[in-house]
């Protein structure tokens, strides 16, 4: 597990106010690509940065008052709009052995997957966060008319896990991205609280990790 210690960044954005954290990314490569979604850039490129890990164990207390880190430059290598997906470059080695890149073909629905991820890092806190949940479906989903592979896992995500990847520990690979959470958008609903019902029961959405072997 803690090789995610080492490859899991934030994607941060540099602004007069400091750095504004956009959404989790993962290093795909040992001379520094990294992947995230198209949707955690944005439609500017521009001031992007990765902020390194810092935590060596991910049993390690993450102490949530420490604010300092080392902002890394990074531009973007590529974009896929259809499969939101996005692949950035940043001056960095990395030297160990990175998880293999899988696909959703390989597991089957009710097995066990990990999420590695930094839940609310939009909300301006930065902690890797684990969690374990269940392949709930696979499915196509069609864009300008090209469907891809996708996957409906059993949990709720937060903002900050969009880019956030989805591994299989039987196979010891990569096999998603966390796109976003889904919610229907249907009228005649009602409200509890200001609490949408239909939000109580979302699920997430992940795109097989294979597209990004076309992209790298």
């Amino acid at each position: 597990m803690n090789i995610f210690t080492q490859i899991i960044v934030v994607i941060g954005k540099i602004t007069p106010n400091g750095v504004s954290m956009l959404g989790t990314g993962f290093i795909i490569s040992n001379n520094g690509k990294i992947a995230t979604t198209k949707h955690v850039v944005g439609s500017d490129p521009t001031n992007l940065v990765i902020l390194a890990p810092n935590i060596a164990d991910i049993n390690a207390y993450q102490d949530t008052s420490d604010t300092r880190c080392n902002p890394i430059p990074t531009t973007v290598l590529e974009m896929d709009p259809i499969k939101d997906l996005c692949i950035l470059k940043a001056e960095i080695t990395f030297s160990g052995t990175l998880p293999q890149i899988g696909s959703f073909d390989e597991v089957n629905v009710g097995e066990k997957v990990g999420i590695y991820s930094y839940p609310h890092c939009v909300a301006g806190r930065r902690v890797l966060t684990f969690q374990e949940t269940e392949l709930g479906a696979k499915v196509l989903l069609e864009s300008n008319s090209i469907k891809s592979k996708h996957a409906i896992i059993n949990t709720q995500a937060r903002p900050g896990q969009s880019g956030g990847v989805i591994f299989s520990p039987r196979l010891s690979k990569i096999i998603g991205v966390l796109v976003g959470a889904y919610a229907p958008n249907q009228g005649g609903g009602i409200s509890l609280g200001g609490i949408n019902p239909q939000e109580l029961h979302q699920t997430t959405h992940c795109i097989s990790a294979e597209y990004l072997n076309d992209m790298i």
